[in-house]
């Protein structure tokens, strides 16, 4: 059997899951009827109970049908989505998640070499749009709103 790229990569997510789920054990745990919505300790594990899961559908799936082999230089546009997405991150309470989200979104199909534009413009508009939905007016999850605030959002 040959170590794919895919099962590589997988192993190293599971692992940084493991160790990001044992931080979220030293959380101080919220004062039952003190929070709106869900609580500091258990949105972080959703989250990453979801990655686990499409992490280990990943890796079935290459082992099931075989996958790219390691080895090889990546390609440029993964450097660019490594600092696309590290500037993301930073920039998160400056311009606050829908705007951040909005940008990754539009930049990121580009740089991996999609040129239906209308249909990247569109897909931009509507991650942050549900995103906002879901976890701002669904959950109840305080979000970084950045100059959106102003709006009242």
């Amino acid at each position: 059997m040959i170590f794919s790229r895919d099962v590589l990569a997988g192993v190293i997510i599971l692992g940084l899951s493991a160790f990001l789920w044992y931080l979220t054990t030293t959380f101080e745990a919220d004062l039952l009827g003190m929070t709106q919505g869900m609580s500091a300790e258990h949105m972080p594990r959703l989250i990453l109970g979801v990655i686990v899961g499409l992490t280990f559908i990943m890796i079935g799936t290459a082992l099931i049908k075989g996958a790219e082999p390691l080895g090889g230089i990546p390609p440029w546009q993964m450097m660019a989505t490594v600092a696309l997405l590290g500037t993301a991150a930073l920039m998160f309470t400056t311009l606050g998640l829908p705007i951040v989200f909005f940008l990754v979104c539009l930049c990121l199909p580009i740089i991996w070499g999609a040129r239906n534009f209308a249909g990247i413009a569109l897909f931009a508009a509507c991650v942050p749009v549900a995103i906002y939905v879901v976890f701002k007016l669904i959950l109840g999850l305080r979000l970084p709103m950045g100059p959106l605030s102003a709006l009242g959002l």
